[in-house]
């Protein structure tokens, strides 16, 4: 078993760092990479000019403890469009393609399949943002002369963790829909609009901050460096990190969302028909 999921986890690990959905998020993240690259280099001692007057208390916050949080702030977006592009399609495009009939006979369990895939998503998503963090990494110490390792550390563990959950979700997707594009909108659509709905709302009438969507666990990213969350429409953040309580909590919800989410997808696919 252990050796037909390294097998099924290298061929598809090869295709995807070979597609052309791989160079493209190179190319995001490059273009990212570069933008913030120069917005630390050309602003690093007047960053907190540029905030909204309501973050004006913000000034108080060490440069680089602020700047490391708007690279972070980035960063926990980028994992949405790779997540998207890798794994919307997973099996989606089996189906669509029709290659699911040759894939799906052969006398491997469709679970390993499943698991052997996700960890190629994963894999080469963590590898192409490598670029962005090893670009933070750069221009924080050539500017600074040094980085906060143990809140970068925090920043990446939780970077790891969103991204195994957010590829079990869009993984979740694929299985249900036939057809890649279907796959690609609803991804997008969830992500980007049911969930940031669903908060606005949740928020304005209720005052509930809804911690257990994904979007608002993935702000742990840039709150280990100072405790906002831009999602939420409130004056009231800390000038601190985020503690070790809302670094569990996100934890939790990345670790239910993975797992939900893989199972779902595994259910779908060994009920799914190929014809």
């Amino acid at each position: 078993m252990s050796s037909n999921f390294f097998n099924i986890y290298s061929h598809y690990f090869r295709n995807y760092y070979r597609s052309k959905s791989f160079y493209l998020i190179l190319i995001i993240v490059a273009l990212a990479s570069v933008l913030m690259s120069y917005l630390t280099f050309k602003y690093s001692n007047r960053v907190s000019e540029m905030l909204p007057s309501r973050l004006i208390s913000l000034s108080k916050v060490n440069s680089e403890l602020l700047m490391m949080y708007l690279w972070a702030y980035i960063m926990s977006s980028l994992p949405v469009f790779a997540s998207v592009f890798f794994s919307s399609p997973a099996i989606s495009s089996e189906i669509e393609m029709r290659t699911g009939y040759f894939v799906f006979s052969q006398p491997v369990d469709r679970t390993i399949l499943v698991l052997a895939k996700y960890m190629a998503a994963v894999t080469v998503t963590i590898i192409s943002l490598l670029v962005y963090a090893f670009s933070e990494v750069i221009s924080i110490i050539y500017v600074y002369g040094f980085i906060e390792y143990n809140q970068l550390l925090w920043s990446m563990a939780m970077l790891i963790l969103f991204i195994l959950a957010l590829t079990a979700f869009t993984f979740l997707l694929s299985s249900i829909f036939n057809k890649n594009l279907y796959a690609y909108i609803t991804s997008f659509v969830v992500y980007f609009v049911i969930f940031y709905a669903v908060n606005l709302i949740l928020y304005l009438l209720y005052n509930y901050n809804a911690f257990f969507l994904l979007n608002n666990a993935a702000t742990i990213i840039e709150r280990v460096y100072i405790n906002i969350n831009p999602t939420i429409f409130t004056s009231n953040f800390s000038l601190n990190p985020a503690g070790i309580n809302d670094i569990i909590l996100s934890s939790v919800v990345f670790v239910i969302y993975t797992i939900a989410c893989l199972v779902g997808a595994i259910v779908v696919v060994e009920n799914k028909e190929v014809q």
